[in-house]
């Protein structure tokens, strides 16, 4: 069965400087909590980025490849090589008023026996909301 994080939140940010932060691999590695390691990688496609994050996690590392498909405000992340068993996300914009955007992110993931300790909704919510946070004080600087 999968497990799913889902939250919404305002950003104090327009949905362009959200949407280029969210597809900017480059600097992920300067902000989100555990990232080790963060790349862009090439892509075939304009509305396609793809990435390489490194996460380090009990004195391993795990590499996690995607794929961000972006359709206006919308952006929709899968999984092309990683820890998971399975994974997709999405980030949706909308505009609320000059300067504050409504965010919401969702994922779904399955992980694979070695990390389902990981697994417990208490941990994966604490851990979405740090990441979501990482975003919105980046935005903010």
């Amino acid at each position: 069965m999968p497990q799913n994080f889902e939250r919404s939140q305002k950003f104090f940010a327009e949905p362009e400087s959200i949407l280029e932060l969210i597809n900017n691999f480059e600097v992920y590695k300067t902000f989100l909590p555990g990232c080790l390691e963060s790349k862009r990688l090439s892509s075939n496609s304009e509305t396609q980025v793809r990435g390489l994050l490194v996460f380090g996690l009990l004195n391993k590392t795990y590499e996690f490849e995607s794929e961000n498909q972006t359709d206006g405000y919308e952006v929709q992340i899968k999984q092309v090589k990683g820890p998971f068993t399975q994974f997709s996300a999405s980030w949706s914009l909308s505009l609320s008023e000059p300067g504050i955007t409504e965010v919401h992110f969702s994922a779904s993931f399955k992980l694979p026996f070695f990390l389902k300790f990981f697994a417990r909704q208490s941990a994966i919510d604490a851990m979405g909301n740090k990441f979501l946070n990482a975003f919105a004080e980046q935005l903010s600087k």
